[in-house]
């Protein structure tokens, strides 16, 4: 993840179901991380596998 001083302004809000967030909320147990760091984590895998996916074509 990036330095944490970088600051955070932008705001994204999303629609899940119950299920989704149980399962990001069972993450936020888990590893005493907040909803927002998980989906920002979540996104940097995403985008990762994404980049990876379009380099191989």
């Amino acid at each position: 993840m990036k330095d944490r001083s970088q600051k955070k302004v932008n705001i994204i809000s999303i629609r899940m179901s119950d299920d989704e967030r149980d399962a990001i909320q069972k993450l936020m147990d888990k590893r005493g991380k907040k909803a927002s760091f998980i989906m920002r984590e979540a996104f940097a895998l995403f985008r990762e596998q994404w980049e990876l996916s379009r380099a191989s074509h």
